[in-house]
This record gives C-alpha cells, structure tokens and sequence, in this order.
C-alpha cells in the first residue's frame, strides 16, 4: 500500500471510528420502541424455534419482510445472547459500513477532502443519527444500493469478474432487505445512468452471465426453502406485497402513511443542520457536473444528482410512504454537501459558510416554536404521535439557548476564514445529535415497553396470560412481547389490527373484547397493558394497576 492510498485509508478509518464511538455508545444504552421492536422478536422467535427460514411474529407466521435483517440479528443472538442491544450491534455495524462506501464513493467522483466531509456529514446529521438507532430494513437496503452503484461506477471504469459479482452479491442484499424495491432502485438508477454517459456497458454489467448465476444460486434457494416453510409465501410475496401494494389496494392500508409535503419536509430535517447548505450546493453542484459534458454525454458526476432523483420521486409518487423513506437519498446528497464544503475551504472569500451558521443560530432560537408545529403535522398523519411532542419541549429549549451563541459565534469568527466556520458548523452539528439523543432517552418510556414486559417476565407464571388493548398494527405488539419473553394477546376493536394473510382460528392472537372479559373474569391470572387515552371497560373500573408508565398502565386480575 502506497503513502496516498495509506492516507485514504486512515482518513475513512477515523470516519467508521466516529461512527461506531457515536453509535455504539448510544444505540446500545436505548430500549426498543414499538416501531422497531419486531426485527428483535422474530430472530429471538427464529432462534428459539432453530430454524432458519421460518420467520414468526408474536408465535405467528410473518411474511412481510425479507430475512436479511433477521439473520444478521439471529446472528448477534447467537453469539451476545438475546438482548436489545445485541439486536442493535448489527444496525451499528451497517451504519459504519454506509459511511465507509459514501467515503470510497466520494474518492471515486470527487476528491479525498470532499469524500471525508460527505462521510461527516452524514453521521453527523439529526436524521441519520436518529434512524439509524432504529432496526429498519431500510437501512440494509442504502447500504446494498451504496454496494452496487460503486461496483457500478468500478465496473464502468474498468469491467473485471469482481465488480460484476459483487454488483449483484448486492442485487441479492437489496433483494433480501425489503423485496423488489432493493432490486429495482441500483438497476433504473444504474440504467438510467448507462444512458445519460452512453455507456452500454452497464448491460454487459446487469446481464453479466456469472452475476445472473450468482443471483439465482442465492435467491431461489432461499424462494424454495421459505414456501416449504410458510405455503403461500410466494403468492403473498409477489402478489399482496409487491403488486397489491404497488397498486395501492392492500388491506390494511395508510395506517402509518405520510403525506407528500410532510414526507418532504423530513428529508430536510434528517439532513440537519446542513440541510441549510443544501439548495445552494445543489445549484451549483448541478450546474458544474451536468454542464460540464465530454463526448456528448455527462461526468460520473452526475450519479449524485440522478440517485436522490429516482428515490425521492419514486416515495412521492407511491401510495404508501413512510417519513424514513427517503434514507436511501442521503448518501449522495451528504456527498454534495461534502462537494460544496470542500469549495469553501478552497474559497477563503466565499463567505457562504458564514452566512448559513447566521441562519442556523436564527433558526435554533425557534426550536421551541418548530416543536408543536411539526406535533400538529405529525399527528394529523399517525396516531402515535400525539403527544410525543411536549416531552422534548425542555430539551427544545436547551436547543434554542444553547446552540444559537455557537452558531453566530462560528458566523463572526469563521467569515473570511472558511476553516473555523466549518469548526463552527460541525460543532453545531454535533451538539444537535447530542441533544437528539437526549430527546430519545426522554421519549423512551413512551415509545417502549420495556418496562411493563420486563414486570410481566418477572412476575408472571407459567399460565398466565399477557394481552395488549389500544392497538391498531399488530406489529407494535412486538416490544411488550420481546420482552415479556412469551407470546401475548391483542384485543381487536373496529377492525384493527388485523392480519394481511390468512390466519388459522387456532393460531391467531386477536381476540375480541368478549374474549378478554372471559379471560379477566376466569380462574387464571391475566396481565392487561392498556392505553391511557383508550376509556376501560366498566368491569375493569376496580382492576389492580401493578405498573403505570409511559401513558400505559399494566392491569392484573389477580395477586
């Protein structure tokens, strides 16, 4: 290894460091919340059951998701035990590898010093630190994106065995993270991109013979072995998730959608604080690699600016969107902003930096008035939201004291000095995830429950019974099951939840309220966690309350 290439090579060291010392220590201190908690159960489920290919929910049959994210967490079971934050040592590791390829990405399409400060700006960002102390899919599916458009761009620079097979080694992980859309989003961008360059090359890359070979050694195996395992798998897979879904009919549907601008309106926010720099960097990023043409066609450039395209326009125009849709775009867009500050640093007169730390410290002292506007937004979109909010008001205000001095500190002292005003910047940026993560722990109680399945584990004996009230996907049940460490009830009112395959009687968890009086008023023991907001039943006006916490109260029958 050469000095330069020594030099590159420690400069995305330090970067996957940062990530780790930034992720690692706080991910593995949080609990899971209800939204995440299921890539937990089911490898815990699949573990306890010893089989790789079943995939049960809650003792159930759950067909939804791909395995890859199981695996890796069936994996860290296996060696650290079953735990949250063994479910979580995966997702880190992913994290770290995002910020690696973004770094290799960069080297390729722009230069050392801009591919190190696109690295930076994306652990640094609100956003990608918030999403990824979650366990999503959507996390696996940027990192196998981010695989293939460098093997892509590899590829197009100089065609070898390896490129091509690891091209699709990461058509598989797109695949085997969330289905088509991990296998369609790296082929149109990269189709997209081959015509853009005219370079047909990037067909002799997709139809590559041992690529193709590869990709069906690795998927139909894994096809056949899951419908041996769940009969149907194939019909619910292709049909209800894929073209039902695409088609927007499938039922139970929109329960967790967002709205067009509201999804927008995120993307902005997982990209701060430097989503300030980001519509100038745009501007000018655009104008100099797509107007900067060579033999008819564009610079390899021009993939950052095609790569958030696709995404984004696909999520818009989809009839299900969630607000962490967008991850998959924030990899090229940090590589522009990493672009844009590098110019700063070679532009002492550019004063631009400056100038947006002014607006940032503006803004932040509206930290407390943005909180019940983006409340109002959120909750007229998902129930869950609702009063969330008010829990990070004191932690708004810190913002709106605190960060402010710092940023139009870093705006007097870094204008004509473009160094100190990045200092300044990232300093900014650093303290937001700080408090970021304070709003997490301060939320925790509410988005969790831990606390009331670990009472249950603790307390309760063979035969007794744990049920759930107030839920509207059955999947939100996964982190009082996850750790109660026992399969529970749901009682279904108005429909919801409900299951989007078939279900035998005998399997099902749903219950109906006549079914949970049954249970309450019999001779065994029965654990009831209910919602504050939801009114109880008259006959449980008298019950025990053994546990209340997070707007949650954990109700019990007997002693």
């Amino acid at each position: 290894m050469n000095s330069r290439a020594l030099l590159r090579f420690e400069s995305g060291f330090t970067l996957v460091l940062m990530c780790l010392a930034l992720y690692l220590v706080t991910g593995l201190t949080l609990p899971l919340s209800r939204g995440e908690a299921m890539y937990a159960l089911v490898p815990a489920e699949m573990l306890a059951a010893g089989r790789f290919f079943l995939t049960t929910l809650n003792g159930v049959p759950y067909l939804e998701k791909p395995p890859l994210l199981y695996w890796l967490n069936l994996l860290a079971f296996k060696v650290l035990g079953v735990s949250d934050w063994a479910a979580r040592v995966p997702t880190s590791l992913i994290t770290a590898a995002e910020v690696w390829l973004v770094f290799r990405l960069g080297l390729l399409l722009l230069n050392p010093r801009a591919a190190w400060l696109g690295g930076f700006v994306l652990l640094s960002s609100v956003g990608f630190f918030y999403l990824h102390l979650e366990l999503f899919t959507d996390h696996l599916i940027t990192l196998a994106l981010l695989a293939a458009l460098y093997c892509l761009v590899r590829w197009l620079r100089k065609p070898r065995l390896a490129w091509a097979l690891s091209f699709h080694l990461a058509l598989v992980a797109g695949y085997l993270s969330k289905g088509l859309i991990g296998l369609g989003f790296p082929l149109v961008i990269g189709a997209l991109y081959g015509l853009m360059r005219r370079q047909a090359r990037v067909w002799r890359l997709v139809l590559h013979p041992g690529g193709l070979a590869l990709l069906a050694a690795l998927l139909v195996p894994w096809f056949a072995a899951t419908e041996a395992a769940h009969p149907g798998f194939l019909w619910h897979h292709f049909v209800d998730e894929h073209l039902i879904r695409l088609l927007g009919e499938r039922q139970p549907g929109g329960v967790s959608m967002i709205s067009l601008p509201l999804f927008w309106l995120f993307l902005a926010v997982w990209l701060m604080p430097w989503a300030v720099l980001l519509p100038e960097a745009l501007y000018r990023y655009g104008k100099e690699v797509l107007g900067a043409r060579a033999g008819g066609g564009v610079g390899e450039g021009s993939l950052l600016m095609l790569w958030p395209v696709v995404v984004l326009v696909v999520f818009s125009l989809s009839s299900s969107r969630i607000e962490y849709y967008s991850l998959p775009a924030l990899p090229p867009l940090a590589l522009i902003l990493g672009w844009r500050l590098d110019r700063y640093l070679a532009s002492p007169r550019d004063s631009g930096l400056a100038v947006a730390l002014l607006v940032l410290g503006i803004a932040c002292l509206g930290a407390v008035l943005f909180v019940p506007f983006l409340e109002k937004l959120c909750a007229g979109n998902r129930r869950e939201f609702v009063g969330l909010f008010a829990l990070v008001a004191p932690i708004a205000k810190r913002v709106s004291i605190l960060v402010p001095p710092l940023a139009l500190l870093g705006a007097l002292r870094g204008r004509g000095r473009p160094r100190v005003a990045l200092a300044a910047y990232a300093a900014v940026a650093l303290a937001l995830v700080f408090f970021t993560f304070q709003a997490l722990t301060a939320l925790a109680p509410v988005r969790s429950d831990k606390a009331q399945g670990e009472y249950v584990f603790f307390h309760a004996r063979p035969g007794d019974v744990a049920v759930m009230e107030s839920i509207e996907e059955f999947e939100l049940g996964a982190c009082f099951a996850f750790y109660a460490r026992r399969p529970i009830l749901m009682v279904q009112r108005r429909g919801l939840p409900r299951f989007v395959y078939p279900v035998p009687p005998e399997q099902s968890y749903l219950i109906f309220p006549t079914r949970l009086r049954e249970l309450w008023q019999g001779p065994g023991r029965v654990f009831l966690l209910a919602d504050d907001v939801q009114p109880l039943e008259p006959w449980l006006a008298e019950a025990r309350v053994v546990l209340a916490q997070g707007g949650k109260r954990l109700l019990v029958n007997g002693p």
